[in-house]
């Protein structure tokens, strides 16, 4: 059985979360972009009711702002992701 879009998320999402406490931060950000992209498709795709796709949105928004963190201590100050 395949996983779901959203079992795939929170499997990128927390690859994220590893490569970023590992400091390997350049990982961290590809993998957190990629989470935010399949969560947004299941906000899309998937009906979750108000607060399930509010919630997803919100950690959407907490990756998107750990990339932004990660890119300033490169000194890479270019968006990633777009919304």
């Amino acid at each position: 059985m395949e996983p779901t879009t959203l079992q795939k998320a929170i499997a990128v999402a927390q690859k994220a979360s590893k490569e970023d406490e590992a400091g390997n931060y350049e990982e961290a950000i590809r993998s957190y972009t990629h989470a935010v992209k399949y969560f947004l498709h299941i906000v899309k795709r998937e009906p979750q009711g108000k607060d399930g796709n509010q919630k997803i949105r919100d950690q959407c928004k907490q990756y998107l702002d750990r990339v932004e963190e990660l890119q300033s201590y490169q000194g890479n100050r270019e968006v990633v992701i777009y919304i």
